[in-house]
């Protein structure tokens, strides 16, 4: 268990006050132009052009787009790795532009994908890297070293001792995550953190991270180039295109189910389907039918308020309510009769079909997030009417 103060995680990114969720980092128009600070003149090809982008606090924001876009250079913008040609990047309201490159870096975690770990340091010494500089007492570097190699599952008296070339490649990288973590920075920088694990590492150190993540409430902002890992990340995701522009900033399941740009279908790719059974729940909305003694018939759109009722068996094969789509289809594999029981706190509340399925695909496709932040395009521009017409279930 964690002993250190944990950051409150908001229940999602915009749920803060009426209006605008609190920004732990802001971007003002920055831009990053390398080809005018050589005196070549200002040209249309800036790495990052006129980017305004929030990063709210306790979420993860994930930057995805294709390689040369623009997207590692506004991240290591943050941390003023690279100095930015205008504009101002505030962390917690502070113009970073103006602050000690040196201390600000000791404020903010980073974790890159050959994670960086120094090869004659143990593991201990290494998460312990950013509180000796700073100062503290060995006890108390001691202490925060071991309950942070707990955090990222590895055994104190097993790993401390160790060095990196003794690890495997998911093992260095929570090496590198619980480095970062070590004086519970208000923002961690991730620059393709998982890049350089095998695929099955690769998911084992995803679902790990989102339980630091939810457990610390650490800000986060990653950048991948990986749809699927977007996806699975971030609780918003930006879809950046050359010079950083963003083609839309939303939900992950805003951003598959609703593309705001071609660019973004393309991105998105003909996988859409399989990436909306992964992001979509099942609700009580979707039940084909109802038990007679559970809940109200649903009202949803097309259920007809002469909705049939059924009252399942208990030996009956079941999902729970709130699993995940994927899983939902997955369970009707082999069954002839069609239709699947659904339950809720151990009870039999309805069952579903195939088809109650396809239409949670289409409730996803069509009906935005509530209270989701607003897509942002550029203007003039709106999604391909042929590649992705509305209201039609993904291909």
């Amino acid at each position: 268990m964690c002993r250190y103060p944990v950051r409150k995680r908001l229940s999602a990114p915009w749920a803060s006050v009426p209006g605008v969720a609190a920004s732990a980092i802001r971007f003002e128009h920055v831009s990053k132009d390398y080809a005018s600070e050589q005196g070549r003149g200002a040209g249309d090809g800036a790495a990052v052009h006129d980017l305004t982008l929030d990063v709210h606090e306790h979420e993860v924001l994930v930057l995805v787009g294709p390689s040369g876009c623009g997207k590692s250079t506004t991240l290591r913008m943050a941390n003023r790795l690279v100095e930015p040609t205008s504009g101002r990047i505030l962390l917690e309201g502070e113009d970073v532009t103006t602050a000690d490159p040196v201390t600000l870096r000791r404020r903010i975690g980073y974790v890159i994908q050959n994670v960086g770990l120094f090869p004659h340091r143990t593991v201990a010494q290494n998460v312990a890297t950013v509180p000796k500089l700073l100062g503290w007492d060995r006890r108390r570097t001691a202490a925060r070293v071991e309950e942070l190699l707990d955090l990222v599952g590895l055994d104190p008296a097993r790993y401390a001792k160790r060095f990196p070339h003794e690890l495997s490649g998911g093992e260095r990288q929570r090496v590198g995550v619980a480095r970062a973590l070590a004086t519970d920075p208000p923002v961690l920088l991730m620059d393709e953190p998982f890049g350089a694990v095998d695929p099955v590492g690769r998911r084992r150190l995803q679902t790990e991270f989102a339980r630091i993540q939810r457990a610390v409430g650490t800000t986060v902002m990653l950048v991948t180039h990986d749809i699927d890992e977007a996806v699975r990340m971030g609780d918003r995701v930006a879809v950046l295109s050359t010079g950083a522009h963003v083609e839309q900033l939303a939900s992950p399941l805003d951003v598959v189910a609703r593309p705001a740009s071609p660019a973004v279908a393309d991105l998105v790719g003909r996988g859409r389907m399989a990436r909306l059974l992964a992001l979509g729940r099942l609700e009580r909305d979707d039940l084909a039918e109802v038990a007679s003694e559970a809940i109200p018939a649903p009202t949803r759109a097309g259920a007809g308020d002469g909705a049939s009722t059924v009252t399942l068996g208990a030996d009956a094969a079941s999902v729970p309510l709130g699993t995940e789509l994927g899983d939902v289809l997955a369970s009707f594999v082999g069954r002839p009769d069609g239709r699947l029981a659904v339950t809720d706190e151990g009870r039999t509340i309805g069952w579903v079909t195939p088809t109650s399925v396809l239409e949670a695909l289409r409730r996803l496709t069509e009906h935005p997030v509530d209270g989701a932040p607003t897509v942002t395009q550029a203007p003039g521009r709106a999604p391909d009417a042929e590649q992705d017409p509305v209201g039609t279930l993904p291909t």
